[in-house]
């Protein structure tokens, strides 16, 4: 997503009113989720809302302890949806989503490492909330006033906003641009999601699903951020051993990936 798109999110969220209502979310998918101890695995999500909106989302589930976060670079010439499978495979990752924001020019917006690589400079501006970062040591995910540059990051994402902290949905989300979502959740112990959704919802939804116990997560969701979303949403799952990928792809080129390895 170009950073000009940001621009409208800015003002709903200094323009949206906190008594807007808030949807209830209820998993329509029945089959029981991988036990916290399966290797990295693939879920089709669906939840319907009170308000009668359907959310379908692909998820990749893994635990922090047996698996790395990367982010790959793709380019200023910004790479095509049909071309991360062999990026994917190439860096060794078993599954990505889209990343971060980027200018129009491709340049990223905030601070971007891949592979062990700045890309681009730190920022302060309003959306970027929270920081994504692997140090070898594990993932981390943070409020930007928190961070603290260390060696050994080799992979971290700039991004916002966050969506969900201690466990509550963010207050004061925009609760009217409806647009398809990526994110990155966790419950702050070894356990993470990536996701993409293939419907479009607001941020102050996809906050409430995360926040909802049983919904995205099969445990609760401590914190969440939001990736890159719109027309950048992609999703990408390798099940290797000849079985053909699980896809979303984006419906534009893109900057960058968050992906998953094993240590």
């Amino acid at each position: 997503m170009r950073f000009s798109r940001l621009l409208p999110w800015i003002i709903l969220v200094v323009c949206t009113g906190a008594g807007a209502a808030l949807a209830d979310w209820r998993p329509v998918t029945h089959e029981p989720w991988p036990a916290p101890e399966a290797p990295i695995s693939h879920r089709e999500q669906t939840l319907e809302s009170s308000t009668g909106r359907t959310l379908r989302a692909h998820l990749v589930l893994f635990d922090s302890r047996r698996y790395r976060l990367a982010v790959l670079d793709l380019g200023p010439e910004l790479a095509p949806t049909s071309a991360w499978l062999e990026r994917l495979r190439a860096a060794g990752l078993l599954a990505a989503v889209n990343g971060g924001f980027f200018h129009a020019d491709g340049q990223p917006l905030g601070l971007v490492i891949a592979e062990g690589r700045s890309l681009s400079r730190f920022e302060t501006v309003k959306p970027l909330s929270g920081v994504l970062y692997d140090d070898g040591r594990g993932i981390h995910l943070e409020r930007r006033a928190r961070f603290q540059s260390r060696p050994g990051i080799d992979a971290l994402i700039q991004s916002g906003p966050y969506l969900v902290e201690r466990g509550q949905a963010v207050r004061g989300l925009s609760t009217q641009d409806v647009s398809r979502r990526t994110f990155i959740a966790t419950d702050w112990r070894r356990h993470w999601i990536l996701g993409a959704t293939r419907d479009g919802l607001t941020l102050a939804e996809l906050a409430e699903a995360l926040a909802t116990p049983g919904a995205l997560a099969p445990w609760p969701v401590e914190r969440a951020l939001n990736l890159d979303g719109g027309s950048s949403t992609g999703f990408l799952f390798d099940p290797g051993e000849g079985r053909a990928p699980i896809e979303l792809r984006a419906r534009r080129p893109v900057r960058n990936l968050v992906g998953v390895r094993a240590r």
